[in-house]
C-alpha cells in the first residue's frame, strides 16, 4: 500500500512558508526518513509535477529534491510500475536503501489525493500570499493526474557495461552498468526529470594496489561513491598541507578502511593489513583523477551530460584539487610574486607643452566628427597608436587621428572583443575569428560553441583574454586562435577580469576571487569574501585591491596576487564608493557619508591616515592619479586636487548639469581634463581653468592622447575629436 503523509504542525503555526514533515510509506516503511522540516510549498508541488510527468508519458525519469534533509527522490517509469530510489547527498553520499517498485496507478492516486488535500488546507489556513501561487502551481499537474495514463514509449533494452581500468597502480577503476538508454533519453533535459536520475545507474568502484588488483571494492552507484571520494580527497589534501599524521579513507559501502600514515608515507587496508608504500599526495591525485574520468565517461555516453550540474560540480572540484597538488609554480620574477613589469605608459611619454612662461589659456578647434556608432552607452573608448577605438558589444571601430577616417571595423552577431592595439576576437553562431591590425581578413578562425564574447579584450603573454556574458573567462592563443582555457565560476552572474604579472585575477558577484595561471588557466587559489565583489581587482605592486559590498555595507580588501592570502579588510563607512586608487604607498577611495562627499586615505597596512570632505556635490565620484596627489571628479564636472598629505590644493565648481556618471580626469602634456557638460582643461598644479569645450549632457567617455587631442563619445553614438589650436602664456 502506497501512502503519502504530511505533517499537521504547520496548520497550528501558520507561517509565510509552511514547514513540516513529509513521508512516503510503502507497506508502512517510510522511504523519506529524516524529512522532518521541509518546505511543503516547494516539495509537494515538485512531487505532483514529477508524478504527472511520468503519468502522462512526457518523461521516463523524474526527481524531487528535499533540501533540508539532503535527500533526492528519483522516480523511473518501468512499464506499469515506477521504480523509486532515495539518494542522500549529505556525508557520506549514498543510496538510503535498495530500489523499490510500486504500481504506477497506485502511486498516482496517492499523490493526487495528497496534492488535492494539501491545496485545500493551504487555501483554508495559509495567508493569501502563499495559497495563491500554490494554487497556480498545483492546478495543471492535478488535472494531468486525473487524465488517463499514457506510459512513455519504451526503447528496446540494450544492456551496456562501461569499464574503466585504473590508469596506474595504485589507482582507482570503475564500472558503469546500463549507461545507454535512460541516460541518452533524459540526461540533458531540465524540469521535472532533474539531472541526478540519469547518474544513479548500478556499478562499482575499486582500488588497485601493487599485487592486489581489487584491494577493496564498493558496489553502489559509482557517481555517489566517487562524489564521496572526491570530498574525502579534499580533506586528505588539507590534512597533507597541515602536516597531520594520519588519515582514514572509508567511503560508504567499503567493508575495510584504508589507513594512511602521512608522516612515513605508508598505508594498509584494515587495522591488521600489511603496510605498503603510499603517500597522501599520490592517493589524493588518484582520487581526483577518478572524478574526472567518471565525468568524462558519462559525457562520452551522452553529450547532453556535459552540462549536467552534478557532473560539472564534481569535475570542477577535482580540477581545483589537482591544481593545489601540482605544487607551487615559479613565477617569471626572481622575487616569487605576481608583479607587473614597469612599462612606459601613455602618460610617461606625454611630455608637457613647451611654453616660455606660465600657461593662461588654451584653444581647441574641432577636428572631425563621426556619427551613428552603435550602443554608445555600453561602449568603451580606447586610444590606439593611430587614433581612437570605440568598442561596443557587437562592433569595434578604429578611426584615424588626423581626419577621422575609418581604419578598420569588426562586427559579429555574438559579440566582438577588441583592444586598442588592433587585436580583435569576433564570434558568430559557428565560428570565432581573430584579427590583427588593419587587414580585412581574419588571421585565424575556429569552430565555436556559440557563446557571446566581448567587449573587453586583454592581451598578455601571447594570450587574448575576454569575457562571455560578463561571466565566463575565455583565453585564446594569440597566434593560432586555439582556446587555451576557460573558467566559468559557479553561481555567478557577473565577473570582472584583470591581469597582474603571471596571474589572471577574476572577481565575482558571488563573493569569490580566483587566481589563475595565465599559461594554462589552472586555479592556483580561490578565496571566499564575506560579501560580493563590485569591480575588477586593482593591481598594487605584488598585491591587489578589490571593492566588495552588499546594500549600504562596503569594504576594501587587500590580498597577495600570487597566493591569494588576504592582508587586511577595511570598512570605509561610505556609500556609492569609487574604485580604489593606489598612489605610491597610499590608497584613496571616495564616496558619500550622510549625503556629503568624503575622500579617505589608507596606508599600506589598511589604517586610516586621514579623511577630507570634498564639497563637490552628490556622488558618485571618480579618482585619477597625479604625482603625489589625486584628482576627484563628480558627475557635475566639479573636481578637487588633494595631496597625499591630505591638503586640498584646489577645487573647481560644477560645469553644468550632471552627466550619466562620473568620469575620471585625464592628464596629457601637463594639462588635466575634467569631464562635464563642459569639458575643462585645468592646470594640475594650481587649478586654473585654461579652456572649455562643450561636450553636452550625454558624454559617456573622454580621452586625451599624447598630442593633447581630445575625443568625446556621447550617448547618441557621436564621436567628436578636437585638436589643440593655440596656447597663450604669461612670460615672467
Amino acid at each position: 500500500m502506497t501512502r503519502i503523509r504530511i505533517g499537521q504542525r504547520w496548520k497550528r503555526e501558520p507561517s509565510a512558508s509552511p514547514l513540516d514533515s513529509i513521508a512516503l510509506e510503502l507497506d508502512g516503511v517510510d522511504l523519506l526518513s529524516g524529512a522532518v522540516e521541509e518546505s511543503l510549498a516547494e516539495v509537494v508541488p515538485a512531487l505532483v509535477r514529477a508524478v504527472a510527468s511520468l503519468h502522462t508519458g512526457g518523461r521516463g525519469l523524474a526527481q524531487v529534491s528535499l533540501a533540508e534533509a539532503h535527500l533526492e527522490l528519483v522516480l523511473r517509469r518501468v512499464g506499469a510500475e515506477v521504480e523509486l530510489l532515495v539518494a542522500s547527498l549529505a556525508r557520506p553520499a549514498r543510496l538510503m536503501r535498495p530500489p523499490v517498485r510500486v504500481d504506477a496507478e497506485e502511486l498516482t492516486e496517492a499523490v493526487r489525493g495528497t496534492g488535492a488535500r494539501f491545496l485545500s488546507d493551504v487555501t483554508r489556513v495559509a495567508p493569501r500570499a502563499v495559497s495563491g501561487p500554490l494554487a497556480q502551481a498545483l492546478a495543471e499537474p492535478l488535472k494531468q493526474l486525473g487524465r488517463p495514463a499514457r506510459p512513455p514509449e519504451e526503447e528496446p533494452a540494450r544492456p551496456s557495461v562501461k569499464r574503466v581500468e585504473p590508469p596506474e597502480t595504485p589507482g582507482f577503476g570503475f564500472e558503469l552498468k546500463d549507461t545507454g538508454a535512460r541516460a541518452s533519453r533524459e540526461g540533458g533535459k531540465r524540469g521535472a526529470s532533474g539531472t541526478l536520475a540519469s547518474l544513479l545507474g548500478a556499478g562499482e568502484v575499486w582500488l588497485a594496489l601493487p599485487g592486489r588488483p581489487d584491494a577493496w571494492k564498493v558496489q553502489a552507484p559509482p557517481f555517489l561513491t566517487v562524489l564521496e571520494l572526491s570530498r574525502q580527497a579534499v580533506e586528505l589534501t588539507r590534512a597533507v598541507e597541515l602536516g597531520e599524521s594520519r588519515f582514514e579513507l572509508e567511503p560508504a559501502g567499503a567493508r575495510t578502511p584504508l589507513l594512511l600514515d602521512l608522516q612515513t608515507g605508508k598505508a594498509r587496508t584494515g587495522r591488521t593489513g600489511a603496510p605498503f608504500a603510499l603517500t597522501g599526495g599520490t592517493l589524493a591525485t588518484a582520487l581526483f583523477h577518478l572524478g574526472e574520468a567518471l565525468a568524462a565517461a558519462f559525457a562520452e555516453e551522452d553529450r547532453a551530460q556535459v552540462s549536467n550540474p552534478y557532473l560539472v560540480e564534481l569535475a570542477e572540484r577535482c580540477r581545483e584539487g589537482l591544481s593545489h597538488l601540482r605544487g607551487a609554480v615559479e613565477p617569471p620574477e626572481q622575487t616569487g610574486a605576481a608583479r607587473e613589469k614597469r612599462t612606459r605608459t601613455a602618460e610617461s611619454v606625454s611630455k608637457p607643452l613647451k611654453v616660455p612662461g606660465r600657461l593662461r589659456r588654451l584653444r581647441f578647434d574641432r577636428l572631425w566628427e563621426q556619427r551613428g556608432l552603435e550602443d554608445a552607452e555600453e561602449s568603451r573608448l580606447l586610444l590606439g597608436r593611430h587614433g581612437p577605438v570605440c568598442c561596443a558589444p557587437q562592433a569595434a571601430v578604429a578611426f584615424s587621428r588626423k581626419d577621422g577616417s575609418r581604419l578598420w571595423k569588426r562586427a559579429a552577431a555574438l559579440g566582438v572583443a577588441a583592444s586598442a592595439d588592433g587585436h580583435a576576437v569576433a564570434a558568430d553562431l559557428s565560428r570565432v575569428y581573430g584579427f590583427t591590425g588593419r587587414g580585412a581578413g581574419a588571421r585565424w578562425l575556429h569552430d565555436h560553441d556559440g557563446i557571446p564574447l566581448g567587449p573587453l579584450l586583454l592581451r598578455k603573454d601571447g594570450l587574448l583574454l575576454t569575457l562571455s556574458e560578463d561571466r565566463t573567462v575565455v583565453a585564446f592563443a594569440e597566434a593560432t586562435g586555439r582556446e587555451v582555457w576557460r573558467l566559468a565560476p559557479p553561481r555567478t552572474q557577473r565577473s570582472w577580469l584583470t591581469t597582474q604579472g603571471h596571474r589572471a585575477l577574476v572577481t565575482t558577484d558571488s563573493g569569490y576571487v580566483y587566481g589563475l595561471d595565465l599559461e594554462d588557466g589552472q586555479v592556483r587559489y580561490r578565496m571566499r569574501a564575506p560579501m560580493p565583489f563590485h569591480g575588477a581587482p586593482v593591481p598594487w605592486g605584488r598585491r591587489f585591491l578589490a571593492l566588495l559590498g552588499r546594500g549600504s555595507h562596503w569594504a576594501l580588501l587587500l590580498a597577495d596576487a600570487h597566493t591569494g592570502e588576504a592582508a587586511w579588510t577595511h570598512e570605509p563607512n561610505l556609500t556609492h564608493p569609487s574604485a580604489p586608487l593606489p598612489v605610491g604607498s597610499r590608497v584613496f577611495i571616495a564616496g558619500e557619508r550622510e549625503r556629503e562627499g568624503m575622500l579617505l586615505c589608507l596606508d599600506a597596512k589598511g589604517q586610516r591616515v586621514w579623511e577630507r570632505p570634498l564639497n563637490l556635490g552628490p556622488g558618485p565620484y571618480a579618482l585619477s592619479p597625479l604625482p603625489r596627489a589625486v584628482v576627484v571628479t563628480s558627475a557635475s564636472g566639479a573636481a578637487a586636487r588633494v595631496a597625499a598629505s591630505g591638503t586640498v590644493d584646489w577645487r573647481v565648481g560644477a560645469a553644468g548639469e550632471p552627466l550619466i556618471g562620473a568620469l575620471p580626469a585625464r592628464t596629457a602634456r601637463g594639462v588635466t581634463l575634467l569631464a562635464g557638460e563642459k569639458v575643462r582643461a585645468v592646470d594640475p598644479r594650481g587649478g586654473q581653468v585654461l579652456a572649455e569645450v562643450r561636450a553636452g549632457l550625454g558624454l559617456v567617455a573622454l580621452q586625451a592622447d599624447v598630442r593633447l587631442n581630445l575625443y568625446f563619445l556621447d550617448d547618441t553614438g557621436t564621436l567628436s575629436a578636437y585638436r589643440l589650436g593655440s596656447h597663450f602664456t604669461v612670460v615672467e
